[in-house]
C-alpha cells in the first residue's frame, strides 16, 4: 500500500503541475497516460491507479472528454484494421515457415516473388481497364485497318487460321502463333478507327497506360531500396547491438501455439549465426597480412579474368543462336517445328544455368564472406543474364527493324524488314516464347532435375555425386531467373499487353513451386546471409531490369515506324506521334500550360529546385552522422567513467580495515 500511496502521490503532482486550460486538457490526458505506463510497479497497481483517478475524475469539459473517446475509437479501428489486413496478407504462414526452417536470406526470396506478383497484377489491372475493355466496348473494331499512305508491300498480312491440323494448333501454344496471334494477347489485334467524336482515345490510353505502369514501377521500386538501404546502413558493423541483447529482446511474446514459437527460436538461431560468422569474419579480414592481402587480389583478379573470358563465349553462343534463328523464313520455320523456333531460349536458359554455378564455385575460391559471396555471385549472374538478352534484343532488333542496315532491300520500302508485316507482333512472340520457356525449365527442374538428385545422393556411393551432396537453395540462381522473367515481361508489354496475365499465373505457382522444392529436396543452407542485404540487392537489380526495358520500348516509340498492316499506330510515324496529336484538340491555355511543362527553361527550374532539395537532404544526414559519433564517444566515456568508480571503490574497499 505504501508503494500504491507514492505513485498517487506522483500523480497528483502531475496533476497539480498540469495546464489548467481546457484546449489543453487533452494532452494532460495524454502525459498522465504515458507517464502511468512508464511507472516501474505491477499491472494490477497500473489498473487500481486508473480507477481511483477515474473515480476522482477531473475537471475537463464534455468536448475534451468526446476527444478523448473519439482518439481511442480511431486508435482501435486502426489496430483492428491491420491485424485483419495481416491475417489476409498473401503467403504469411508458408513465409513465416520458410523464414524459421531456412533462415531469413531464403525467405526474403520468397517474399521478392511476391511483390513481383503485385506489380504484374497492377499492370493487368491497367490494361484491362484502359485497353481491353475500351477496345471490346467500343463498336468501330475492324480486322484490316489501312494505314495512310501505306505501301502494297507492307500490307500482306493475314489473319486466316482455318485451316491448320490439330498439331498446328497445339504447337501454336507454344509459339503464340494461329489463332493466339490474332487475340488480344498481341499487339496486332488492336483495331479501332479514328473518331473524332468519340472522347476516348484509345491510341493514347495504350501508350500512356504503358508508359505510366513503367514509371510507377520505377517509383515503387525506388521506394524500397530506399526503406532497404536505410536498414542495410542501421545494420552495418558499427551499428549492430550485443549477441545478449538480441537475446532479451527479440522474442515475441504474443506467440501461443508451440509451432510459432518453434519458427521464432529457428529465427533467432539463424540469426546469431549469421552475426557470429560475420564477427569472425570481421576479426579474420583484420589480421590479414600484406602477403596475404596480395595473394587475395590476384586470385579474384584471375577469378574475374575466366569469368569475363566465359561471359564473352557466352554471348557469341546468343549471337549465332539468334542469327540461325532469325534467319530462316516463317515457311522453314514451320517445317523445322517449334524447336527452331525456340534455340534463342534455349542457349539463353543452359549459359545461365551452367555459368551461375561456376560463378558459385569461383565465388567460393575466392574466400569472402556469406554475405559478399552470395551479393558477388548474384551481381555477376543478373549482369550475365541482361547483357545476354540485350544481346538478343540487339540481333533481333538488327533482323526485324533493320537497325544499322537501313539500306538493305527489304528494308527500303516499309522503314522496316517487310518479311515482318506485324513485325510488333513478332517481337511479341518473342517475349511470349522467353516467358513461357523460362517457366517451362523450372518446371523441369523441380519435378526432373531435383528428385534425380536426391535419389542419386541417397542411393549412389559415386564420389562425384557425394561431392555434390543434397541440393541447397541457390538465392543468386532462383532470383537471376525471377528478374530476367520480369525484365521480358517489362520488355514486352507494348507488344504483348497481357504478357503481365502470364506472368501472375506463373509467378503465382513457381512460388508453390520453389516453396515444394525448398522443402521436399533442399537442405539448409550452409551459409546463411542477412535478409537486409538481400532485399537490398534483390531491388537494384530488378531496377537495372527496369532500365534495360527502358531502352528499347522508348527507341521503339519514338524513333520506329509502326507496323502499317496491323495494330493501333498505322496511321502514325511513330506510335509518341499520338501524344502531340492528341494534345493538339486541348484548349489553348492547357497547350501554353504543357508546353512551358517541356520547355528548356522549366526543367532547369525543376533541376535546381531538385539540386537544392539534394543538398539540404544530404547536409541532414552528415548531420545526424556526426551526431551518431559524437554520441557514440560519450556512450564510451560514461563506460570508462563508471570502470574508473568500480576501481577506485575496489580499492577503497581494499583499504577499509
Amino acid at each position: 500500500m505504501k508503494g500504491t500511496q507514492d505513485l498517487r502521490h506522483r500523480l497528483a503532482q502531475h496533476d497539480a503541475l498540469s495546464d489548467s486550460n481546457t484546449e489543453d486538457s487533452l494532452e494532460g490526458l495524454d502525459s498522465q497516460e504515458l507517464l502511468l505506463r512508464a511507472l516501474p510497479c505491477s499491472m494490477k497497481e497500473k489498473r487500481l491507479l486508473r480507477q481511483l483517478r477515474a473515480s476522482a475524475g477531473r475537471d475537463v469539459s464534455s468536448w475534451v472528454a468526446w476527444r478523448k473517446r473519439q482518439s481511442w475509437a480511431h486508435k482501435q479501428l486502426q489496430e483492428g484494421i491491420w491485424n485483419l489486413v495481416r491475417i489476409f496478407q498473401l503467403w504469411k504462414a508458408p513465409l513465416d515457415e520458410i523464414g524459421g526452417n531456412f533462415g531469413p536470406g531464403i525467405q526474403s526470396y520468397f517474399t521478392f516473388l511476391r511483390f513481383l506478383l503485385f506489380i504484374n497484377f497492377l499492370a493487368v489491372l491497367l490494361a484491362t481497364g484502359f485497353i481491353l475493355l475500351p477496345v471490346t466496348i467500343t463498336q468501330e473494331i475492324t480486322v484490316f485497318h489501312t494505314g495512310l499512305g501505306a505501301e502494297p508491300e507492307c500490307m500482306n498480312y493475314s489473319s486466316d487460321v482455318s485451316h491448320r491440323s490439330a498439331w498446328q494448333r497445339f504447337q501454336d501454344i507454344f509459339t503464340g502463333k494461329g489463332p493466339l496471334e490474332h487475340s488480344y494477347l498481341f499487339y496486332g489485334a488492336y483495331h479501332v478507327k479514328q473518331d473524332r467524336n468519340n472522347h476516348y482515345n484509345v491510341h493514347l490510353a495504350y501508350l500512356l497506360s504503358i508508359l505510366g505502369y513503367l514509371f510507377a514501377c520505377f517509383i515503387w521500386i525506388l521506394r524500397r531500396i530506399v526503406a532497404n538501404l536505410v536498414q542495410w546502413q542501421m545494420l552495418r558493423w558499427e551499428f549492430k547491438p550485443c549477441v545478449n541483447a538480441r537475446i532479451f529482446t527479440e522474442w515475441d511474446f504474443c506467440i501461443q501455439s508451440p509451432e510459432a514459437a518453434t519458427l521464432k527460436q529457428r529465427n533467432i538461431y539463424n540469426g546469431l549465426k549469421i552475426d557470429l560468422a560475420e564477427q569472425i569474419r570481421h576479426l579474420q579480414n583484420q589480421q590479414r597480412t600484406r602477403k596475404q592481402l596480395a595473394q587475395l587480389y590476384l586470385l579474384r583478379l584471375l577469378i574475374n579474368g575466366v569469368i569475363l573470358l566465359l561471359m564473352g563465349a557466352a554471348f557469341y553462343c546468343i549471337h549465332v543462336a539468334t542469327e540461325i534463328s532469325q534467319g530462316y523464313s516463317q515457311e522453314d520455320a514451320a517445317s523445322l517445328g517449334v524447336l527452331s523456333q525456340y534455340l534463342p531460349p534455349v542457349v539463353i536458359s543452359v549459359v545461365n544455368i551452367l555459368l551461375p554455378l561456376l560463378f558459385h564455385i569461383l565465388a567460393q575460391l575466392e574466400g569472402s564472406s556469406p554475405n559478399t559471396e552470395v551479393n558477388l555471385t548474384l551481381v555477376r549472374c543478373v549482369i550475365l543474364k541482361l547483357s545476354s538478352l540485350g544481346m538478343f534484343l540487339f540481333f533481333l532488333g538488327r533482323r526485324v527493324l533493320c537497325i544499322g542496315n537501313r539500306s538493305a532491300l527489304q528494308c527500303q520500302q516499309c522503314g522496316y524488314n517487310k518479311l515482318y508485316q506485324c513485325w510488333e507482333t513478332h517481337i511479341g512472340q518473342e517475349m511470349y516464347k522467353m516467358t513461357l520457356f523460362s517457366f517451362l525449365t523450372t518446371l523441369a527442374s523441380a519435378f526432373l532435375i531435383s528428385p534425380l538428385r536426391r535419389l542419386l545422393t541417397k542411393h549412389s556411393s559415386c564420389s562425384l555425386v557425394q561431392w555434390l551432396g543434397k541440393e541447397e537453395f541457390l538465392v543468386p540462381h532462383n532470383v537471376l531467373d525471377i528478374v530476367a522473367g520480369q525484365t521480358v515481361i517489362w520488355i514486352g508489354i507494348f507488344f504483348c499487353p497481357l504478357l503481365p496475365l502470364l506472368g501472375c499465373v506463373f509467378t503465382f505457382l513457381i512460388f508453390y513451386i520453389k516453396k515444394y522444392t525448398l522443402l521436399q529436396y533442399c537442405q539448409p543452407s550452409t551459409q546463411l546471409f542477412r535478409a537486409s542485404h538481400s532485399k537490398f540487392l534483390f531491388q537494384i537489380m530488378l531496377l537495372l531490369g527496369l532500365f534495360l526495358a527502358y531502352t528499347p520500348l522508348g527507341y521503339v516509340i519514338s524513333r520506329v515506324s509502326p507496323s502499317q498492316a496491323c495494330g493501333l499506330f498505322t496511321n502514325y510515324s511513330t506510335p509518341w506521334q499520338a501524344v502531340p496529336e492528341a494534345l493538339s484538340h486541348l484548349p489553348m491555355s492547357a497547350q501554353l500550360v504543357l508546353s512551358y511543362a517541356t520547355s528548356n527553361v522549366f526543367c532547369f527550374s525543376l533541376l535546381m529546385l531538385l539540386s537544392l532539395i539534394l543538398t539540404v537532404y544530404i547536409s541532414q544526414v552528415q548531420a545526424n552522422r556526426q551526431v551518431t559519433e559524437r554520441l557514440k564517444r560519450q556512450c564510451v566515456l560514461c563506460v570508462q567513467e563508471k570502470w574508473c568508480l568500480v576501481r577506485e571503490l575496489a580499492q577503497l574497499l581494499v583499504e577499509l580495515p
